[in-house]
């Protein structure tokens, strides 16, 4: 899961730089989904440095690793890099059933939202801890 976190960012920078030499895709200034593209690149590094600091906290405090907290972060870490280089990413993942385009690091992020929510972090006792309980 780690790895697979870290390669995935390593193939989002990679892409990120031949589709936009390329010119295909999106520029997104914007936080999410383009939105607030005044104020993106501020937004965007205070977002990921709490995320970053949560994740610490959790590790250091409760000695708790958590995968979801991680891939916000490294999902945010491949998004801060382009923005620190060309103020902006590129969104180079365009579906023609989707209103927005997004990249790999923006696909982490919501991996990590996602898991994060449904109290999923990679271990197979939390899903059946979940499935346990409740009204029976």
């Amino acid at each position: 899961m780690i790895f697979g976190g870290i390669f995935i960012l390593l193939m989002d920078l990679v892409f990120q730089t031949m589709f936009r030499a390329s010119g295909l895709g999106l520029e997104n200034r914007g936080v999410s989904f383009g939105m607030a593209s005044e104020i993106g690149n501020i937004v965007s590094f205070i977002a990921l440095s709490l995320f970053i600091g949560w994740f610490l906290f959790e590790l250091i405090k409760f000695r708790k690793f958590r995968r979801s907290l991680f891939l916000i972060a490294l999902g945010g870490l491949g998004n801060i890099f382009y923005r620190f280089i060309w103020g902006s990413v590129w969104d180079y993942i365009c579906l023609p059933f989707l209103p927005f385009c997004f990249n790999l690091s923006d696909v982490l992020i919501s991996l990590g939202v996602v898991s994060y929510i449904l109290g999923v972090d990679g271990n197979r006792s939390t899903l059946r801890r979940q499935r346990n309980t409740g009204n029976q």
